[in-house]
């Protein structure tokens, strides 16, 4: 069972999520209507830009950061966990420098040679600023998560949103006269805003629970060498799933309107069919995600936790719990998309045109919940490498399905959702098995 600080922070990263989802989708409308779809789709293609560049920085430190910490408190060696904490500190410090400064002299090779716009420049320059201001609250969740405490993520994602969107209408609002290319500027800088109110809500909860943070860890006496290597053994891994992660979707984009044309499909037809599964598919089969997201981030501390003292009842307990919750949020969610897959689509979207594919979402579901619940269980248990090995098989078999299924004109975009669900069914196995040895 967890303890009562997790169940908390659980129940409170499941209304932030919700509450970020729900002001989220009304402010897209809105700021849709403000600024029209140019100022909108020229953001939105630097947002992929920023988000790749967050994992590089990252470089999967704040999951491994949080597994260490939480099995050293188990422990009782508080050194260790500091430890932990300044060598993260110092990794994340120097991926962060590097990254930006890579990114601002890129930035119009970016705009100009990948995204093919110039106008979206403004937007790239002031993606560094967004990058260096996620760092610190990335840092800080993962050290809270570490000790058990969910809460102050959730209150920091509150704050953040609320932040950005304010910081987004002031900021289209003003530049909408100087045109779309600085709107986009503006409304990334409005997402650098809203993750330094994230970041500086963590620091204020930091200084009032914990005293002062020392974000300075040169200045004690330096983390023994095995600290930043084990960190690193447990990063690397969850940095390449996030890249490998980036990567599906560019290879989504890629195959999937060429495997159209080659069943038949008009250039057209094809184009619309992939704004279907992109659009609106794989956004409605996330969406639930809000629900086990936070029993995912509760699992972590606890598995590594249990293992630490060597627990296995406590652990299994905890595998199990969350298992049998995300079942739960699994079956609810496969069977409304198996009953209900127009109504969902009027509700989310607007139209009923993609229900056939919303109603094969009953099958991918199961299989993409409960494998993000195994993975992040072997993640607790410091098995990042096996989960990162799954993962990519998984992904191989989805790629290879999406070439056959996609291909084939009975089937068309319908055999894209069948891939996901494919690969994700392929995942689950690896992770089950994979935890079935780890336990045994």
């Amino acid at each position: 069972m967890l303890t009562r600080p997790l169940l908390r922070g659980t129940l409170a990263l499941t209304a932030a999520g919700l509450y970020s989802r729900l002001t989220g989708s009304l402010s897209r409308i809105l700021l849709v209507r403000l600024v029209g779809e140019t100022g909108i789709g020229l953001f939105q293609m630097v947002v992929p830009v920023v988000n790749l560049a967050i994992t590089l920085a990252l470089l999967g430190l704040p999951g491994a950061m949080a597994q260490m910490v939480a099995e050293a408190e188990a422990r009782g060696d508080h050194a260790a966990a500091a430890a932990v904490r300044r060598r993260t500190a110092v990794l994340l410090t120097a991926a962060g420098a590097v990254t930006a400064a890579s990114l601002w002299l890129l930035a119009p090779l970016l705009a100009g040679a990948v995204l093919t716009d110039p106008r979206t420049e403004p937007a790239v320059r002031l993606a560094p600023l967004v990058l260096l201001a996620a760092l610190p609250g990335a840092y800080l969740r993962a050290y809270a998560q570490g000790f058990h405490q969910l809460t102050p993520a959730a209150w920091a994602q509150v704050t953040e949103q609320t932040v950005r969107l304010a910081a987004m209408f002031a900021l289209a609002a003003a530049l909408l006269p100087h045109g779309m290319a600085a709107v986009a500027g503006g409304l990334a800088a409005a997402l650098a805003v809203g993750e330094a109110a994230g970041s500086l809500w963590l620091l204020g909860w930091h200084r009032r629970s914990q005293g002062r943070p020392r974000f300075l860890p040169w200045r004690r006496s330096a983390p023994p060498a095995e600290t930043g290597d084990r960190l690193l053994r447990l990063s690397l891994p969850l940095l390449a799933g996030g890249l490998l992660s980036s990567l599906t979707g560019l290879l989504d984009a890629t195959v999937i309107p060429r495997r159209l044309l080659t069943a038949g499909f008009t250039p057209r037809e094809a184009t619309d069919l992939y704004g279907q599964f992109a659009g609106i598919v794989l956004p409605t089969l996330f969406l639930p995600m809000v629900l086990v997201y936070p029993l995912t981030a509760a699992l972590l501390p606890a598995v590594a936790a249990a293992s630490a003292r060597g627990d296995r009842r406590a652990l299994l307990a905890h595998v199990r719990t969350t298992s049998a919750l995300t079942a739960l949020v699994a079956a609810l969610a496969g069977l409304a998309f198996a009953t209900a897959p127009g109504v969902i689509g009027l509700l989310l979207f607007g139209e009923a045109d993609a229900a056939p594919l919303l109603a094969l979402l009953a099958v991918a579901a199961p299989f993409t919940y409960l494998q993000h619940a195994l993975g992040t269980a072997l993640t607790g248990l410091g098995l990042t490498a096996l989960e990162l090995r799954n993962y990519a098989a998984g992904l191989v078999v989805r790629s290879l399905l999406l070439v056959a299924l996609t291909g084939n004109p009975a089937l068309g975009i319908r055999g894209a959702v069948l891939a996901v669900a494919g690969g994700q069914c392929v995942m689950l196995l690896l992770h089950a098995r994979a935890l079935r040895r780890a336990l045994a």
